[in-house]
């Protein structure tokens, strides 16, 4: 929804608005207040009126329990592959930080990819959003899997958005310049991948973990919130780290964890962890959900 739309804004605080990266109303109720009267310079209860105003508007004021389900309108994104569907209730949900994880080259990325083509090779009026930190994506193999799923790989690339991440620094402002590239678009889906790398590669050692978990912490609240205002899913993908403490365990997860602590714990709604096995076999087990149980399933990285 345009700014314009929203009464209680002149057009001189529209433009106030654009300047900081507000290009819509929806972009606008996720502001915090002391964002907003700094930037309009306003008093806190001037900005708190125009808030009421683009929270009534995106459903995020009071309303009719009976309405919620109505106002919530979540989408359930294939992830291309039955097993892995089925581990996840159907798919993969808007509104919601579903992280995929595991080692280098176990297929995080092909997974991300797969789900973005189902996506926009579904509904050819959509859009996507990839942020690319390990420089992932790859042109040729979405046109590949694109072909090989009966979609139109070019057509699919024209409605990607792609941030080629070189700092921690512009993944936060990517992120905050994720309205100027919806306006008046329906997107579907952000992807980063992979969310944690900028941090771990900027900020080295201990004396510097506080301010890292800050920043992570900071990046994850704005997918959240894009998530939410945008009715969007976001996939993030994340490495894992070495536990010293292990000793010798049957499960094959013992051994490491998942980058980022307990600041992205905190802020995936699904975590599901990838690890190989014989071949071209993956097997993904969902560690942590807010409403699944855990489980496993096997799939196939194949050229499709």
């Amino acid at each position: 929804m345009k700014l314009e739309n929203l009464k209680i804004l002149s057009k001189e605080m529209i433009d106030q608005l654009n300047k900081i990266g507000v290009f819509s109303v929806e972009r606008l109720a996720i502001c915090s207040v002391k964002e907003l009267a700094e930037a309009l310079g306003l008093s806190e209860e001037k900005v708190e009126d125009i808030l009421i105003e683009a929270w009534r508007e995106t459903g995020h004021w009071f309303m009719q329990a009976t309405e919620y389900s109505e106002n919530i309108k979540e989408v359930v994104l294939t992830t291309g592959c039955k097993a892995l569907d089925e581990l996840l209730g159907g798919g993969v949900r808007t509104k919601r930080i579903t992280e995929f994880i595991g080692e280098y080259r176990v297929g995080k990325t092909q997974t991300a990819l797969t789900i973005l083509i189902e996506a926009l090779g579904r509904e050819s009026d959509v859009y996507a959003i990839y942020m690319d930190s390990e420089r992932g994506f790859n042109e040729s193999r979405i046109m590949e899997i694109a072909k090989n799923r009966g979609y139109d790989g070019e057509d699919i690339l024209q409605r990607v958005s792609l941030v080629p991440v070189v700092s921690c620094d512009n993944m936060l402002k990517g992120l905050k310049w994720v309205d100027h590239v919806l306006v008046d678009r329906k997107a579907r889906l952000l992807i980063v991948d992979s969310v944690v790398s900028p941090f771990r590669s900027e900020y080295v050692g201990r004396e510097k973990l506080a301010e890292r978990q800050q920043l992570l912490g900071t990046a994850l609240d704005q997918m959240a919130k894009i998530a939410e205002a945008y009715n969007i899913a976001v996939i993030a993908t994340n490495q894992v780290v070495a536990r010293p403490e292990h000793t010798y365990s049957y499960d094959p997860l013992a051994s490491v964890t998942p980058a980022g602590g307990h600041v992205l714990a905190h802020r995936s709604q699904e975590r599901v962890h990838l690890r190989k096995g014989r071949g071209e076999i993956r097997i993904a087990r969902l560690i942590d959900s807010s409403w699944l149980p855990p489980g496993e399933c096997m799939f196939r990285i194949t050229e499709r």
